[in-house]
């Protein structure tokens, strides 16, 4: 081997060293975000859990209040003539529609935006998704690949 052969040769095993490293830090940094998503999807659907929930009270009160305001609707002298349904009234302004207004106000979305400003963190940026965008180029270009085929995850 010539003297100069032996620096190149070096050179090249450590770069290949080297891509072999960053090829699998790239995998393991990108399987860390298969499970962060999975995380934010759990997230997700607690949040919409504790959503549905809160429709669900806010929308029982409304048949209950709907049901109320027909029978006093119907005859409202008749119905504020009983003391007892002229204090249940005065008691639903004052203090049931307060409840209402608060559970409506109430903010369930906190814990999944924590979440996923926690997360948001580790996500790849605009650069990341246009150097997978060029390597999937290359390897269409490589392999001489239709778009097709490489959507469909079809690779030699």
């Amino acid at each position: 081997m010539t003297l100069w052969a032996t620096p190149l040769w070096l050179i090249s095993i450590m770069c290949m060293g080297q891509t072999q490293a960053e090829f699998f830090t790239s995998i393991g940094q990108m399987t860390d975000l298969i499970y962060a998503e999975k995380d934010l999807v759990q997230s997700l659907k607690s949040y919409i859990q504790e959503e549905e929930s809160k429709l669900a009270k806010i929308r029982s009160w409304a048949e209950k209040m709907e049901s109320l305001t027909v029978k006093s609707t119907s005859d409202p002298e008749g119905y504020l003539a009983h003391p007892v349904n002229a204090y249940k009234l005065v008691k639903r302004l004052n203090t049931e529609w307060l409840e209402l207004e608060n559970m409506v106000l109430e903010d369930s979305a906190k814990g999944f935006i924590a979440n996923l400003t926690i997360q948001r963190q580790f996500f790849p940026n605009e650069e990341d998704e246009i150097g997978a965008a060029k390597a999937l180029m290359r390897l269409q270009d490589t392999y001489k690949l239709d778009s097709g085929t490489i959507s469909k995850g079809e690779f030699p």
